[in-house]
């Protein structure tokens, strides 16, 4: 295996992003849309997916190559589904690659250089929201992810409800008067009552809710003081988040955060505020920012390959969080490696 390109995919609710490292050094990244069914329908999800692979498989020479694929639509408790797409869709790529896959948090905490020694807990906060954190021993535990439903809270998801149900009720006089009114009904060309009623009869609201995100930051920002409840909220549901994991795995006073997601990006003033109520309200130590997700993922998946290439999983990892497939091209077969 040595000599041979690596890849990691970032695969998160709404985008999907592509980082091609060549055996000469060379990278190359590739951005695409989401790969997530329940985000875009099973169709296109497979659609993107399977261009994903064969760009990848373009970018290798149709040569082995090593990866990880680590996507927001697997969960840890019921992925057989996920793994027998991928693997139709790796034959169908014309793929050969030693593979490592899981959600998209996990590499993070091998990944980002405040979680790779000693552990600590990323909280992501994109399309949805979810909590993974890893103990000095290894072991790892999580909260949230069971989608928008069950999850998902202080997300773009939440974010854009709430914003949207508090311009509703601002409209017929059950809520107190905001700019979210108007915000939202020139954002969408129609009054913010059948903006919401076009949102729950489509095929795939997550989305069209998580659009509605920036424009409950912007309306914080603009000093808007039932978007500042909102944000306030949202913040705290993420700040509970990351004490319920640290205080399962038992991490010590001061353990390392890292943030990721696209509300974080999107708004630096909410980052800014999420962070400074992680270090005075739950005494976290240190929280760094991924501002590039798929560049730690490339990372972790180095942290594991052995000297000839390979990527070895760790016991603690293996067919509990992760699983490493093996794809031949040629074959035209996948197994999983034990």
């Amino acid at each position: 295996m040595r000599g041979v390109g690596r890849f990691a995919i970032d695969a998160g609710g709404s985008h999907t992003r592509v980082l091609f490292a060549g055996p000469d050094g060379d990278v190359t990244s590739i951005d695409a849309s989401t790969i997530n069914p329940s985000a875009s329908g099973p169709a296109a999800a497979d659609d993107t997916l399977r261009s994903v692979l064969e760009a990848v498989a373009g970018m290798a020479g149709h040569g082995p190559v090593v990866g990880w694929l680590a996507s927001a639509s697997i969960d840890t408790r019921s992925n057989g589904d996920e793994r027998s797409r991928l693997r139709r869709l790796v034959r169908d790529a014309g793929l050969s690659a030693t593979l490592v896959l899981s959600n998209d948090v996990l590499p993070l905490l091998f990944g980002v250089p405040a979680l790779a020694a000693h552990g600590g807990v990323v909280v992501v906060c994109g399309t949805g929201s979810g909590f993974l954190g890893r103990d000095a021993a290894g072991r790892v535990v999580g909260a949230g992810g069971c989608e928008y439903l069950g999850s998902d809270e202080g997300s773009a998801v939440d974010i854009g409800w709430r914003g949207l149900r508090a311009a509703v009720r601002a409209t017929d006089g059950r809520g107190a008067a905001t700019g979210l009114v108007e915000r939202m009904s020139t954002h969408a060309g129609q009054p913010a009552r059948e903006l919401a009623r076009e949102i729950a009869l489509g095929p795939y609201p997550k989305r069209a809710l998580a659009g509605l995100a920036p424009l409950v930051c912007a309306a914080w920002l603009a000093g808007d003081e039932v978007a500042g409840e909102i944000v306030g909220a949202c913040i705290a549901e993420l700040c509970t988040g990351v004490r319920a994991v640290g205080n399962e795995l038992g991490l010590p006073a001061g353990f390392a955060v890292a943030t990721v997601g696209g509300v974080l990006t999107g708004c630096p003033a909410f980052a800014t505020r999420l962070e400074e109520t992680l270090r005075g309200d739950f005494g976290v130590g240190v929280v760094q920012k991924v501002t590039s997700p798929v560049t730690r993922i490339l990372a972790a998946l180095d942290r594991i390959l052995a000297p000839d290439g390979t990527p070895v999983l760790p016991p603690y990892l293996r067919d509990r969080h992760a699983w490493l497939l093996r794809y031949d091209a040629y074959e035209m077969s996948g197994t999983e490696v034990r």
